[in-house]
């Protein structure tokens, strides 16, 4: 709803990633949370002040996020 379209970056092909299943059975929704890789964001209760942000590769955090 903010406009956020990438979700994360695959870690071979470096290929972008936004929402597809919304059910939680894929890995196309992983971002960081509030400094933890990985989280399917899709299916994660959105909280007032959690920090998400874009996942890249594996789910290293952002140089900026420490």
């Amino acid at each position: 709803a903010n406009g956020v379209l990438i979700y994360r970056v695959t870690p071979e092909m470096k290929r972008t990633r936004g929402f597809f299943c919304a059910i939680g059975k894929c890995s196309s929704c992983f971002m960081v949370v509030d400094g933890v890789p990985n989280v399917r964001t899709c299916v994660t209760p959105l909280l007032a002040g959690m920090k998400v942000e874009t996942q890249r590769d594996k789910g290293r955090v952002p140089m900026d996020a420490c």
